[in-house]
């Protein structure tokens, strides 16, 4: 069966924070941190959202870079990466610009989810609706999928619970993590892992593998040490 290498890939300000309390809030992009996150989507087969961060920005990362994208179809690669939304609940709008965008779409959910869900019907139409357990998502079952389906690489973009989810099961490869120059604060800002935490006897170690700096950003690149 197919190993699947997984790769995070996360910004936080200088204080730990991926967004500001609110996280629909506008926020200048940066060249630098665009460019670095657009080559590192344009070798996934697939990336993986959490329903957070699509509820704050309502549709999915493409690759537009032409070199990438030729790159991308000398490796025998689709145009873009499948786009895999995690959502236990299936609370999603259909009017996101997300269910119209030229990509193929899966989404990871329960049962409860899709038993409680009116809208069901009309998701099937735009994603591969895929049950990965009743009330919790399964992560052995969801990457056995992926590997059935010749998934190799798979890059997660946030948010905090899914990044949790994620190291928890220990299915993290390596983690890059740009540092943007300005604090945001707010004790309820989402941070880049949340979930219910480590204690310090069980909080997953890093190895620092690469550092680069574009001007006052840094970005970080490590390995999970398992």
């Amino acid at each position: 069966m197919t190993t699947i290498q997984t790769t995070v890939v996360l910004a936080m300000t200088a204080d730990g924070k991926i967004s500001a309390v609110d996280p629909k809030a506008p926020r200048d992009s940066d060249p630098a941190d665009q460019a670095h996150l657009e080559y590192q989507v344009s070798f996934a087969d697939l990336i993986l959202v959490g329903a957070g961060t699509m509820r704050a920005e309502a549709q999915t990362f493409t690759i537009r870079n032409p070199e990438l994208l030729a790159a991308r179809q000398v490796r025998g690669q689709s145009p873009q990466p499948i786009t895999c939304l995690v959502t236990r609940s299936l609370d999603l709008s259909p009017d996101w610009p997300f269910f119209s965008q030229d990509v193929e779409r899966w989404i990871f959910t329960t049962k409860a989810g899709l038993e409680r869900n009116s809208s069901t019907t009309n998701l099937q139409k735009v994603a591969d609706l895929i049950e990965l357990g009743d009330k919790e998502l399964d992560w052995n079952r969801a990457y056995t999928l992926m590997a059935e389906r010749g998934i190799q690489k798979v890059v997660a973009l946030g948010g905090g619970s899914l990044t949790a989810a994620l190291v928890e099961v220990g299915r993290i490869d390596d983690l890059w993590l740009t540092i943007w120059p300005v604090i945001y604060g707010g004790k309820d800002a989402p941070t880049p892992v949340e979930g219910k935490g480590f204690l310090p006897h069980d909080a997953p170690n890093l190895q620092l593998l690469e550092t680069r700096q574009v001007g006052s950003e840094l970005f970080l690149h490590y390995q999970i040490i398992k």
